[in-house]
């Protein structure tokens, strides 16, 4: 059995949870709503398909607003009933879930709660001729698609190619994803209930879903937004939707924001967090103002017109989508790849995983640059507010992208 990826993932962002995190065991809300946690592993360990129903209706506020995030594209679920169809879904076809319950970050205020941790999920993928034929059938359909260049079609096919045939040293291969999950619990006859959960795998190298490589990928954007709309009891309002406004056009893609901006924006009196789409974690306010500052080259577009809110007392939760914009011109991309290369010379691995991680390295740059500079992809936000001084403010933020599960090897082992 191979097992990669965990590890090097979520060093750097267990080590933030460790040292910020409000989860006391003295405190007995705290314990409660890791209690609850607890018994969602449980249920995912034991994967009891009869237990479905009973799992949902102990664990999940029994409200039409609900609602959980996945880690794909269209992954919105919302309400009881669908919720139970992704619990079974998960539990029939997902891989072995594992979450930290050791290093979770929790807050509460009045009878809200939120949370967020890492985990893993064990994944397999098997040497078998359906496998083979539908890589196979997978690049016949890309050489079809009138919308790309030859040499878009050609250098996507090599990347395809570099992960089809990654380290096949066994018929059965076992993986183990990188997971993070947050969420919103609210008490219900005395119980922490869940009401809000976002799933998400952080990114490899690039996000999975660029535009310019597929109209399938906008569908499925557009798809997400159209399960948006259907969200019952949608508390979205004036001073949420302009935090948001704020967050993209003041904060997202400015140079050198200032702490002082930060905090009108976020919690200062308390530890706010920002979770990015790469597995780091930015917390308190001097890392935030750092994760902006890195942005400053990218743009965020939110589309608030199929955000949804859900309100309790004075705490806020939100989902909504977006879209990435960021200029890569082939120089930087290619100075990327290399400056990627001399860190893996120096890693602890064997010469023959180094190569492999070469060969990827080199095929993801070849595939981004031949599909030009302005690189747009979907971009997925949740978050919670609390009001401050009659004004919301974020408590924390969790970005993602969508993650497609098709192909093994894209993340780092080394």
């Amino acid at each position: 059995m191979n097992s990669y990826g965990i590890q090097y993932l979520n060093k750097s962002l267990c080590t933030s949870i460790e040292k910020n995190s409000y989860l006391e065991h003295s405190n007995e809300e705290a314990y409660e709503i890791k209690k609850v946690l607890s018994e969602f592993q449980e249920g995912y360990t034991k994967r009891d398909l009869s237990k479905v129903e009973n799992f949902v209706e102990e664990l999940f506020i029994a409200r039409e607003d609900i609602c959980v995030l996945g880690t794909g594209t269209g992954e919105l679920f919302l309400g009881t009933e669908q919720v139970k169809t992704l619990i079974k879904n998960d539990w029939e076809f997902w891989g072995d879930v594992s979450l930290d319950l050791e290093n979770v970050h929790v807050d509460s205020k009045n009878e809200v709660a939120w949370f967020a941790t890492t985990g893993n999920v064990k994944y397999s993928f098997q040497d078998t001729p359906e496998r083979y034929d539908s890589y196979l059938n997978f690049i016949k359909d890309k050489t079809k698609e009138a919308e790309l260049t030859p040499k878009q079609k050609i250098t996507f096919i090599n990347w395809v190619l570099a992960l089809a045939y990654h380290q096949r040293f066994y018929e059965q291969r076992e993986y183990l994803w990188p997971l993070r999950v947050s969420g919103v619990l609210l008490k219900d006859n005395g119980k922490w209930k869940f009401s809000h959960m976002q799933f998400s795998i952080p990114k490899a190298n690039f996000p999975d879903e660029r535009f310019e490589n597929s109209k399938e990928f906008i569908e499925s954007y557009n798809s997400q937004n159209a399960i948006a709309d259907k969200h019952l009891n949608n508390q979205m309002d004036i001073e949420i939707k302009s935090i948001l406004q704020d967050l993209e056009t003041k904060l997202f893609g400015q140079k050198d924001v200032s702490k002082e901006l930060i905090n009108k924006y976020f919690a200062a009196d308390n530890v706010p967090y920002i979770i990015e789409p790469d597995n780091q974690w930015r917390t308190g306010i001097e890392e935030i103002k750092e994760f902006f500052d890195s942005s400053s080259c990218s743009a965020l577009a939110l589309d608030l017109e199929h955000a949804i809110a859900s309100r309790q007392s004075e705490v806020t939760w939100v989902t909504v989508s977006g879209i990435l914009k960021v200029n890569l011109t082939e120089d930087k991309l290619l100075k990327r790849v290399l400056d990627d290369l001399d860190s893996l010379f120096e890693a602890e691995a064997s010469s023959k995983d180094k190569l492999f991680a070469v060969h990827r390295s080199i095929s993801y740059a070849l595939k981004e640059s031949a599909l030009g500079e302005h690189y747009t992809c979907p971009i997925r936000l949740t978050a919670v507010l609390t009001n401050d001084m009659g004004k919301p403010v974020f408590q924390n933020i969790h970005f993602s992208f969508p993650f497609y599960w098709v192909f093994e090897g894209k993340l780092d082992s080394l």
